[in-house]
C-alpha cells in the first residue's frame, strides 16, 4: 500500500500540472492538487490572489476573480445549476439543461473557509464573505455578510479601506512579517462585560 501513495501523487500531479485558465495574474497562489477547477478555461484572475486547497471552482457559466483576492480553504464557486422547473422541464428532479450564469467577484474581497458562491451574483469590491455563508445574490461593496442565506450584517470602514488602499497596503504587502494576534472578545462571546 506504501507503494501506491507515491503512484497516486504522480498521477493526480500529471492530471493538473497544466491548468489552463482564460487569464491569471502575477503572484497567484493555489493548492492545484487539493482543489479541483473545472472549466478553467472559462476563469480569469487577478493579481495577488490566494486560493485556499480544497477550492472547487465551476467555470461553466465563467468565473472573474479580481485582484487581492483571499479565499480560505473549502470555497466553492459555482457558475451553472440544472434546469429543474418551467414549461419546457422535460423530466424530474431536473433535466439535462444547464443554466450557466457567471460569478464575479471585485478587487481585494475576503472569502471565508467552506463559503459557497452560486451562480450570477456578483460580490464589490472589499467584501468580507463570512465562513461557512452561501451567498446566492449580490454582495455591496464594502459589505460583511454571514449565513445562509448570506446577509448583509454591516459594512467595513470604507474610509479606512480607501487609505489603505490608496498607500498599497495589501496582505500581499506583509507576508512573511509576523502575525500579530489581538486577544479581543467577539461581540456577544461570554468573555465580553
Amino acid at each position: 500500500m506504501r507503494i501506491m501513495r507515491p503512484i497516486k501523487k504522480i498521477l493526480l500531479y500529471l492530471k493538473y500540472r497544466h491548468i489552463h485558465f482564460r487569464e491569471v495574474g502575477a503572484n497567484v497562489l493555489y493548492k492545484s492538487l487539493k482543489s479541483n477547477f473545472a472549466f478553467a478555461n472559462q476563469i480569469s484572475i487577478g493579481d495577488n490572489v490566494s486560493i485556499g486547497p480544497g477550492a472547487d471552482f465551476d467555470g461553466a457559466g465563467g468565473i472573474t476573480i479580481g485582484s487581492g483576492v483571499i479565499f480560505a480553504p473549502g470555497v466553492k464557486i459555482y457558475s451553472r445549476t440544472h434546469y429543474y422547473d418551467g414549461e419546457k422541464l422535460e423530466a424530474i428532479p431536473f433535466d439535462n439543461k444547464v443554466i450557466c450564469k457567471e460569478v464575479i467577484i471585485k478587487d481585494y474581497v475576503w472569502i471565508g473557509r467552506d463559503a459557497i458562491i452560486l451562480p450570477g451574483v456578483t460580490i464589490g469590491e472589499g467584501a468580507v464573505i463570512g465562513a461557512g455563508s452561501v451567498v446566492s445574490k449580490n454582495v455591496p461593496d464594502g459589505a460583511v455578510v454571514v449565513g445562509n442565506p448570506a446577509r448583509v450584517v454591516k459594512y467595513r470602514n470604507i474610509e479606512r479601506f480607501n487609505i489603505l488602499k490608496s498607500e498599497g497596503k495589501f496582505v500581499y504587502a506583509t507576508l512573511g512579517h509576523k502575525k500579530e494576534f489581538v486577544k479581543e472578545p467577539l461581540k456577544n462571546s461570554p468573555n465580553e462585560e
